[in-house]
């Protein structure tokens, strides 16, 4: 779950990508459109996983893709939270959940389960993807691979994050309900432009505010997957 600021030389290319949601095959089409090079920085906005047909493909493309590319920054959306969360509460995995940490998710979800948050969220269709209706059964390489992703990554003057960042507090202080789960935060103001997913634009397009771009274009509801080089605001598209 590390967070890191960049450095060395600019890339030719600093590629975002917005929440996947299992569709591994437009990802690979995106991918064959954009043809990333290894002067090129990609960086995924989280949600890997639930609601589309194959989280468990996804997540295994993602893995070699991580070979091919080891510089690429994989950040941690809410959805790949509940996961890891939904896994304690089995006992596959011993770490704290965000319930455990966040006062606020804990009044949000009440006397709800991690499993049934995780299954209310599109679970069901994530665990139907590996063929199984355990959650024991998920390959433990898919959850390593959740487990190191960040909660942020910065690349100045952008900071990647999945869902936003709160005014007046620097980065490394804001809250992980805040980095995964908040809505309708304003834009950055001081300089700073937050790249998010998390919350689908309503035109099927990117948004470019001064001091947020947002990357969500809804391929998790069956609308389409966009990537963005943020630094010159060109798109690439697939459906």
């Amino acid at each position: 779950m590390a967070e890191a600021m960049n450095s060395g030389s600019q890339p030719q290319r600093l590629i975002a990508i917005g929440d996947l949601h299992g569709q591994r095959d437009m990802l690979r089409r995106l991918l064959n459109v954009v043809q990333p090079s290894a002067a090129d920085q990609l960086v995924f906005l989280g949600d890997y996983i639930d609601r589309g047909p194959d989280s468990c493909g996804l997540l295994s493309y993602l893995i070699a893709l991580q070979q091919r590319f080891p510089d690429t920054v994989f950040l941690r959306g809410n959805h790949d939270q509940m996961l890891l969360d939904a896994l304690v509460e089995v006992g596959v995995r011993h770490d704290v959940r965000l319930r455990d940490i966040s006062s606020r998710y804990q009044e949000d979800v009440g006397s709800f389960s991690d499993i049934d948050i995780f299954y209310s969220n599109g679970g069901r269709a994530t665990l139907a993807s590996y063929e199984t209706t355990k959650l024991s059964d998920i390959p433990q390489e898919h959850v390593a691979f959740l487990e190191s992703t960040r909660l942020w990554w910065r690349y100045d003057p952008f900071v990647f994050v999945h869902a936003g960042l709160q005014p007046g507090i620097p980065v490394e202080k804001q809250s992980i309900f805040t980095l995964l789960w908040a809505r309708n935060l304003p834009p950055s103001d001081d300089g700073i432009i937050q790249v998010v997913g998390h919350s689908p634009t309503a035109n099927n397009w990117p948004t470019f505010d001064a001091g947020r771009y947002a990357m969500d274009t809804g391929a998790g509801h069956h609308r389409l997957l966009s990537a963005c080089d943020v630094l010159t605001q060109q798109v690439w598209q697939v459906s």
